[in-house]
């Protein structure tokens, strides 16, 4: 079975592989990756010391079982960061197959990280609407 990356068109792919430059080029955001629900990486702009299919399938089993341990469904989770010593790991949905994952400088500001990550997930969702 094949995943959503592979039922894109090139100039939709191109765009997700722009929008990602663009956001890991953010002051404090060390690398970032689009990652199914499933696991597999979409695309990524991950430091090459991080191995991209270990850290995709990690993000994405952890996000999956903090879902199912929320007893009350309507409590939906938006977003998960885990700290590291050297770095933070951010991760959010983009939409109900999609996941952001950011790796963040430990002890920096997130507001301004924050509010780009959140206009990166919004435009990368209606991209994937279409």
């Amino acid at each position: 079975m094949y995943g959503l990356f592979y039922l894109m068109n090139s100039y939709d792919i191109d765009i997700l592989k722009y929008e990602l430059d663009r956001i890991s080029s953010t002051l404090g955001i060390i690398g970032c990756a689009l990652v199914e629900r499933n696991g597999l990486t979409i695309t990524s702009e991950l430091p090459r010391t991080l191995n991209e299919k270990s850290l995709a399938a990690m993000t994405a089993t952890m996000f999956e079982a903090m879902e199912s341990a929320i007893p009350n469904k309507e409590k939906i989770i938006s977003n998960i960061t885990v700290e590291y010593e050297d770095y933070e790991i951010f991760i959010t949905k983009v939409n109900g197959q999609v996941l952001f994952i950011g790796l963040i400088e430990y002890n920096i500001d997130l507001g301004l990280i924050l509010i780009e990550i959140e206009e990166f997930v919004t435009k990368i969702s209606q991209l994937l609407e279409n």
